[in-house]
């Protein structure tokens, strides 16, 4: 309990110190400070999350709000400022509320005046969890505290750090923690499988080998907004065959981001999940070549047979899209005759894009962005690895333009250009 509190009191200060974020009412009194053109290039655009850095000649903790421009009419729009890390920019967050065609431009202006405060995107922060809501709707649960298998179950399938209890839009359960088949697996979690590290094999997926796991270890950001709400976790891989409760091979953060789009009513959501690793002692860590180990989802255990269906932005399916590559990979399933689809997106930034996936032909709903698939990978000290990835939720069975469409905001996003008010 003393090892809890240390981790977790003290960042109660920062989720109230961060929570600074606006919209901005119409006011006389609003002075325009920078004019933002949003063009969207060659895709359309529905209620897209965009962002743009704030010059160091504009404080950006001021009340500073943005409003579309229309003519000589002037709308407000939720805005939310993302501070920078040391020596770099902060960066202004609004919504393309509705939809926008390819090739269109939209004005908006940054301006001061008096702000209201609105929060969409709520994070409850609880002894044993992190709980993520959009408006009254529950999204889903992060485990910041350890949770135990299921009665019977060998003790070192306990696991933290990870995301279970994913809602759809219309309140069904899409993940499953503990399954019968395999009790390592998570609703959303990220472990490596065939690793060596020290000439030690180390296994931080198959929990049941009690030679690695990956643990929670502290929050460095909890922050609700009008815009997004965010959370910032470590985790530690840790190489449990080593004595004092093991010995830490590699540190990672993640850093989730949900965004205040669609919601119960339009019957959908979006949120990113980014994974920085870095070495944590002076040794390497090897990722063998290996079929799976990476960015997990697990789904609903409803999911399987004729009502589990699959679809990646190849037009691969269940049948043939093991060891394929694709930017996006739809998962769609019915819970009590309701159809959810999850599309889950990869990053073009990441280094091994577009990367190739462990699929399931058979059985239930799992699957695996796995960049060490086809080709091995050594982690090295000093090293940063960065491994991004967007989740779409939707009401309904696989749409392959509204997946493709969806991909676009994440992986080709409008440009956004300011310019200081003279």
């Amino acid at each position: 309990m003393k090892r809890f509190k240390s981790l977790i009191i003290p960042h109660l200060f920062l989720v109230l110190a961060l929570g600074i974020s606006f919209c901005l009412t119409n006011s006389t009194e609003a002075q325009v400070v920078a004019k933002i053109e949003v063009d969207m290039g060659k895709s359309d655009r529905y209620d897209t999350p965009v962002s743009v850095e704030i010059p160091k000649e504009i404080n950006a903790w001021r009340l500073l709000g943005v409003q579309e421009v229309h003519g000589s009419s002037r709308n407000p729009v939720p805005s939310q400022i993302e501070a920078g890390k040391k020596g770099q920019a902060h960066r202004l967050w609004f919504i393309l509320s509705g939809k926008t065609q390819a090739g269109q431009k939209r004005q908006f202006e940054l301006v001061s005046g008096k702000p209201f405060l609105e929060t969409p995107i709520k994070l409850n922060l609880t002894p044993k969890s992190l709980k993520v809501s959009h408006g009254d709707a529950a999204l889903f649960t992060y485990h910041h505290a350890h949770v135990l298998p299921p009665e019977g179950v060998k003790a070192s399938y306990v696991r933290s750090g990870y995301i279970t209890d994913m809602l759809s839009p219309g309140g069904k359960l899409i993940t499953e923690d503990f399954p019968g088949d395999h009790y390592h697996h998570k609703g959303v979690w990220f472990p490596w499988t065939n690793t060596v590290f020290e000439g030690r094999d180390i296994d931080f997926w198959n929990l049941g080998k009690e030679k690695g796991r990956v643990q929670f270890a502290g929050f460095k950001t909890v922050e609700s907004g009008p815009v997004f709400g965010r959370f910032k976790s470590k985790h530690e891989f840790v190489d449990v065959t080593q004595p004092n409760g093991g010995k830490i091979a590699l540190n990672e953060t993640w850093d989730v981001r949900i965004y205040s789009v669609g919601g119960r009513e339009k019957r959908y959501y979006v949120w990113d999940l980014s994974s920085t690793q870095e070495c944590a002692t002076d040794s390497p860590l090897h990722l063998r070549k290996y079929r799976y180990g990476g960015m997990a989802f697990r789904g609903a255990k409803e999911w399987k047979g004729d009502n589990y269906v699959l679809l990646t932005s190849e037009g691969k399916t269940k049948a043939n899209g093991h060891t394929t590559r694709a930017k996006w990979c739809a998962h769609s399933g019915a819970v009590d005759g309701q159809w959810t689809t999850v599309v889950i997106m990869c990053s073009p930034k990441n280094e091994r894009f577009p990367e190739p996936m462990r699929i399931w032909a058979r059985g239930g709903a799992f699957f695996n962005y796995t960049p060490i698939q086809h080709k091995a990978w050594d982690f090295k000290p000093g090293e940063k690895h960065q491994f991004s990835y967007r989740f779409y939720i939707h009401e309904g069975k696989i749409d392959k333009d509204r997946a493709e469409q969806a991909w676009q905001d994440f992986g080709n996003p409008p440009e956004v250009k300011l310019t200081l008010a003279k």
